[in-house]
């Protein structure tokens, strides 16, 4: 664990991944894991930091504005990017984040 309220990096390379494919399924190709462990590691991320990041439909997962500010900020510092900075979508930015209970 980086920090007390902090994902792993792995997790948000999950999220990244979400952000740049559209859905669940499609990351879980891209990561090579299930979907349900996509969405099983969302969640895990979701109940870490105490917001909803994505918003899952029938057709398709998209990030909330929370979870968009997650993504950017991962990949302004380039820590969940890695082989996904094509897919990332973001332009390189500093990105400062806090939230309230």
């Amino acid at each position: 664990m980086l920090g007390p309220r902090m994902p792993e990096l792995s997790a948000l390379e999950v999220l990244v991944t979400v952000a740049g494919s559209g859905s669940l399924n499609a990351a879980a190709a891209r990561l090579g894991v299930s979907q349900q462990a996509v969405s099983a590691r969302i969640s895990a991320i979701e109940a870490l930091v105490g917001v909803t990041l994505v918003r899952r439909t029938s057709r398709g997962s998209s990030l909330t504005p929370a979870g968009a500010a997650v993504s950017e900020a991962a990949c302004a510092k380039d820590a969940a990017c890695g082989a996904n900075q094509a897919s990332c979508g973001y332009a390189p930015a500093i990105v400062s984040l806090a939230a309230s209970p």
